[in-house]
């Protein structure tokens, strides 16, 4: 397998985030990392509408049309009705 050189410029806000996920590796080489990553991801994931999934969790949340649960034994006692 060969290497090709290809330059890519992140803003600082991306490279920051990168930084937090805490590898061990250098920027450059978790880079590669993620983008392996993404690459091998379903395509499923890739295509799914993650804004509007996102913004119906909003809608949903700030209509109340959602449960609280004190014991996890109660959620999934809801889950099975």
């Amino acid at each position: 397998m060969t290497n090709s050189v290809l330059q890519i410029e992140l803003p600082d806000n991306v490279v920051e985030e990168i930084t937090k996920l805490g590898y061990p590796k250098d920027i450059e080489e978790t880079v590669v990392d993620l983008i392996n990553y993404a690459l091998k991801l379903p395509r499923y994931f890739m295509e799914f509408d993650w804004n509007g999934a996102e913004s119906e969790a909003d809608f949903e949340i700030s209509s109340g049309l959602t449960k609280s649960f004190d014991l996890v034994d109660d959620f999934i006692a809801d889950l099975k009705r």
